[in-house]
Parts: structure tokens; sequence; C-alpha cells
């Protein structure tokens, strides 16, 4: 039986090693290892440069100190290459991500070649008059340093947002016929935007919010897609396009001036210190989007009020969006990223009309953050066979969406484009080529006909009266009539006939009623930018 070497003192807890299991070092490994414990736990004096040690002890040596350090080297080893492979993991940005809360991205067919052919008697190209666009120049912001922007002066005029026309007792004037700002209203429109605030109303929760997935009523979302700062900001929005102010005292919105109070008393505790509005918990690719729906709800109740009380935490939401826009791409995406290498026209549109609503409040904002948007918009727009001024998503798809090119039309609306702008011209008609239905796969899309709709009663004319008269109509005869759910929009109906709406089916009947309360507010939300085409 082969003779067995025990080192003093080197492997007290540890069993006799036998040699004959143990791969042999050359000699100068075992010399190094040696000198490595020199004057270690008892070990031999002859330790030395000169030493003279059998052989059989050297190997003896180094097993010993491979069966201690090996394991260490293993296990650090193992745990840098999974560290490497997390890191690359996170860091990796996927060609294609899922798409999420409120983008609009279904892969809606665009019309056919064929064009669109308005009514005659359309009046061509008419600018913004002084009294709608700006010529005073924002004050620059405090933190315009900390974020990176200058102030230099603009490359296009930005015409405001008016919310003058929320005043009920004008109302009626705003409505119209086809006449004046609002043209095309009536034909049982109050009476559907009447119902479905209050079937917000009748679903709010106890503490002041709301909830995609309230079990208060059917349809709803999905619990993983919940985030009730997003749903009560998108239900104060629907309330104040109406009017409704926490302290309104007007006979005709004052049913519904406990719920806006009890809701902003909820809402306005959800800021965070660094001005966002987001809930960790939620699911991450809303955040942006949450952000931007809170910060527009504020700054309407803002300019609407004109409380001082909620000038500071508006001003702090409008930073938060400049703070974070992407100093590479000019827009904005899901998460809160300044440095990103992304952006999408979706939260980018969101994000706009967020701060066109702060300046109408009076907040400041860079006029270089509108500026970096202009070419932000001009990169995602592409020209093909079907027609100029078609937008993309983002960068890396190829093909334009119908969404998202009413989306950044309006976006250019606000941002200065003129009404006689050809691209605007090209653009409206390709919006008209998909108009709105309940019937038609991926054409029941409250995402896109909000934007169209926004864009078309800007832009006025036959174009408009051809819109809404299409628009309203479908909505208030889709409008749910009785029972629990009366007032509100069902996103997947159960008849024979009716198709799902593109995002409602998803996000639920709150997230669909409040988009089609939005359209039909529009008569009012914001007088028209152009004027009235005669």
């Amino acid at each position: 039986m082969p003779k067995i070497f025990i080192v003093p003192n080197l492997e007290r807890h540890h069993p006799p090693v036998r040699r004959e299991r143990r791969n042999v070092f050359s000699d100068e490994t075992n010399l190094f290892l040696l000198r490595i414990l020199q004057g270690k736990n008892d070990l031999p004096d002859a330790l030395n440069k000169d030493f003279s040690l059998p052989r059989d002890l050297q190997l003896e040596l180094a097993a010993a100190i491979r069966q201690r350090l090996l394991p260490w080297f293993w296990s650090v080893s193992l745990h840098a290459f999974l560290l490497l492979l997390l890191a690359f993991w996170f860091l990796k940005v996927p060609r294609f991500e899922p798409l999420d809360i409120f983008s609009g991205m279904a892969n809606i067919p665009f019309p056919l070649a064929a064009p669109f052919h308005a009514p005659p008697g359309g009046a061509e190209g008419n600018a913004p008059s002084g009294d709608t666009a700006e010529s005073d120049s924002p004050t620059p912001t405090e933190n315009a340093e900390d974020v990176g922007v200058s102030q230099t002066e603009p490359t296009h005029r930005s015409p405001g947002l008016n919310f003058s026309g929320r005043n009920p007792d004008l109302r009626g004037a705003m409505f119209g016929s086809g006449s004046g700002d609002g043209g095309g209203g009536g034909g049982g429109t109050d009476e559907a935007v009447l119902a479905g605030l209050r079937w917000l109303a009748s679903v709010q929760d106890p503490d002041g919010s709301w909830r995609f997935s309230s079990k208060k009523f059917s349809q709803s979302a999905a619990t993983r897609l919940e985030d009730a700062n997003a749903a009560t900001a998108m239900a104060l929005i629907a309330f104040q396009g109406y009017g409704v102010t926490p302290d309104t005292r007007h006979p005709l919105l004052i049913e519904f001036a406990l719920p806006v109070r009890k809701g902003w008393d909820w809402l306005l505790r959800q800021q965070h210190p660094d001005g966002g509005f987001y809930t960790p918990s939620a699911n991450r690719n809303h955040r942006f989007y949450t952000h931007g729906f809170c910060t527009i709800a504020l700054c309407e109740l803002l300019a609407m009020t004109d409380d001082e009380t909620l000038r500071e935490p508006a001003q702090r939401a409008v930073d938060y969006c400049v703070r974070h826009q992407s100093v590479r791409r000019g827009g904005w995406r899901y998460l809160p990223d300044r440095f990103s290498e992304q952006s999408d026209v979706s939260v980018t549109g969101w994000i706009v009309l967020a701060l066109k609503s702060g300046q109408a409040a009076g907040l400041t904002v860079p006029l270089e953050t509108y500026n970096e948007v202009m070419k932000f918009l001009d990169s995602m727009m592409i020209d093909t066979p079907k027609g100029a001024n078609q937008y993309k998503y983002r960068e890396d798809e190829p093909e334009p969406r119908i969404a998202m090119t009413a989306e950044a039309l309006f976006c250019r609306i606000l941002l200065g484009w003129k009404r006689n702008d050809p691209q605007l011209t090209a653009g409206v008609r390709l919006i008209l080529g998909t108009p709105p239905s309940f019937v038609e796969q991926y054409r029941r899309d409250v995402y896109y006909w909000f934007f169209a709709t926004q864009t078309l009663y800007h832009y006025g004319g036959n174009e408009w009266q051809t819109w809404n008269s299409l628009m309203r109509e479908q909505l208030i005869h889709h409008q749910e009539r009785g029972g629990a759910e009366s007032g509100s929009w069902n996103p997947n109906p159960n008849r024979p006939g009716l198709v799902r709406d593109q995002w409602g089916a998803q996000y639920g009947r709150l997230y669909t009623t409040c988009m089609s309360l939005y359209i039909l507010e529009v008569y009012y939300r914001h007088l028209r930018i152009f004027p009235e085409v005669p």
C-alpha cells in the first residue's frame, strides 16, 4: 500500500491526502507554492532559497495547497462568469419589444393607394393667427443647465393651447353645427358625455382613485396591468375636459365636484420628490405614459383654476419630462433615461401634450426641448408609395403606422406647423383614408381615433366635418345604454359583427371610456389652433 504523508498543521480538518489521486504540478510550480507558505504553521525551516525537501513531501504540500485554493479559484471564476452573463442580458437592447399600455402600436393596414377626395369647397392654407400663436419666448427654466439644454430661439413658432372653451356657459356655442370654433357637436353628444362621466363617478374607489382592473365593472384590465396613477389621471382628464374642477359651483357641473376633489386629494400624494408620477411596482413600460397623463391632468387643472398651490408640483412634473428627454434621440421612451438610444412617437406624443399644457398654464419649458422633438419627428417621418409624411413607431421599424401618423401630426400642429403645410395636408388625407369602424378588424382603435380627431379638429374644413360625422355618430351609437355599465364603452363586446378595441381589450372598460370621452369633448376641450375655415 502506498505511503501517505500528512502536511503538519495545514489540513487539520481534512482527511489525509492520497498522493496517487492527485495531479502532479511541475517542479517549478511546486517550488512557487512552497515559497508562498514559507513561515506558515510550523513548516520546516528548510523552506528557503536553498532548501532541499524530499520529492514526496513536495508533492503532498502542493496537493494540500490545491485542496485549499482551487475550490476558491473555481468558485470565483464561476460567479464572475455568471455576473458577466447577467450584465450582458440587462444591457442588450432587443430589436422588438412587447407593446404596452396606451402605445397604440397595432399593425393597422394603411389605406389603399387611391387618395381620399374631400368634398369640394375647402379653403387652402391659413397660417395661425396672431391671437393663437405665441410671440413671447418663455422664461428660461431654473434647471436648464442641469438638463443640458440651451435657451436658443426656436426654429418654429409654437402655438399654445387655450382652455377657455371649457366654460360650461359657452358650451352651447362651442358645439355649433359646422361653424364657429367647435363645429359639428350636438346630436346627443352632450348627453353621451354626461352619461360617461356619471359612470366614471360610480366606479371610483373610496380612497379617491380609479383602477383599470376594478371589480366594480366588467371587462376590466388584468391585475398585472394595473396602474392606479394612470387610471386616476385619465379619469380626471375626462372630468376636466368637461370643465369640472374640485371647487366648481356651477349647477351643470357640481355633481362631479366631489369625485374630482377626492381624485386630486389622492393623486397629488403620489408625486415623488423628483417630480415624477410613477408606481415602482407597476409595469415598467407604463412609467412615462403614467407620468405624461398625470402631468397633463395637473397642468390642465392649474390652467383652469390658476391655483398657485398647484404651480410648484406642476413645474416639477414638467421639469421631470424635460430632464429625461433623450439627448441622443430627442424624444421619450418607457423609462426615464436621458442617454437612451431609443425614443418612440407614442410616448413622445403624450409628453408633448403635457409640456404644451404646462406652457398654457404659465410654466416654463425650454425652447430647445421643442426643437429636439421636431428633429426626432423628422427622423421618424418616411415616404412610401402610399403617400408622404407617414410616421413609424420608432427608428428600427421599417413600416409606418397610421396611429403614429395621427399622433405625430398633432404634435406638429402643437409645435408650429401651419395649416397650408403640404406635409400636413398629405397626412390628413391618409387619416381620412382610414375611417373609424366598430366592425372592421384593426380599424377599431380608440387610441388612433383620439389623435386623428385632435388633428382633424384643429385642421378644420371639410376634412374635419367628414371625420367628425363618422366618429361622433359611431361613438354615440355604441355607448352602453342600460344596466350597471350605462354610459361606458365596452372594449370587447360579445355581439356578432362587433370587434374588440385594439388596446381596450387589454386595458379594459375604464381606458376605452376615458378615451371615448376625450373624443366627444373635442369641441370645447381646446380652442382651435387654426382659424375656422369658411
